[in-house]
């Protein structure tokens, strides 16, 4: 039994000095501190990437967010861009677009159920915070382009006095190839710029 007990013992140990071993300290330099590169640990919600904005002439301006990368629309599959109206004034309603265009050899898939969720920050009224179309029947429902060439959509807003305000929203569709279709999450900011 004496043996067991030692065997038990040996064992734990073991385990505990394995398991209790600290990975190299990072200086923020990416090396450790004797000299060595440290390597990098990826933990799920930290360092996010800071989103990219839309400011207006139709920039692309996927922001970026928490999504993984996978579900964000890379160069190759196409566009994202987001175009607020340049003239926008306070009281009066406009329309912001956002445009998908497919790159070579991508198409919009307008089977997926497409969806697009806003939130408005003080101070700005959405005609719309939900746009909803696609799926087996492919009904273009809130979209107002929805082709395999591009997907189109026009957020209407009304601001109550002038200033800056950004329209925070995610943003959900899928590009295809002749092999697969990719469904893409984006988070989005909308800039706009109201006299």
């Amino acid at each position: 039994m004496s043996r067991s007990l030692f065997a038990c013992g040996l064992i734990t140990a073991l385990i505990t000095i394995g398991c209790t071993k600290s990975a190299p300290k990072d200086n923020g330099s990416g090396t450790d501190p004797k000299g060595g590169t440290a390597d990098k640990v990826v933990v799920p919600g930290g360092d996010v990437p800071p989103p990219r904005m839309g400011v207006g002439g139709g920039e692309s301006v996927a922001a970026k967010g928490g999504a993984e990368e996978s579900q964000r629309l890379a160069a190759d599959e196409g566009k994202l861009a987001i175009e607020p109206p340049a003239d926008a004034k306070a009281g009066t309603e406009a329309t912001a677009k956002i445009t998908v265009t497919p790159g070579t050899g991508y198409h919009v898939n307008t089977e997926f159920p497409t969806k697009l969720t806003l939130t408005a920050p003080e101070g700005i009224t959405l005609a719309k915070a939900e746009f909803k179309g696609g799926g087996a029947s492919k009904d273009k429902g809130d979209i107002d382009v929805f082709e395999e060439s591009q997907l189109l959509l026009g957020v209407k807003y009304t601001a109550a006095k002038s200033g800056s305000y950004t329209i925070n929203g995610t943003f959900k569709f899928a590009v295809c190839d002749k092999d697969s279709c990719r469904p893409k999450k984006e988070t989005i900011a909308i800039q706009v710029a109201v006299k």
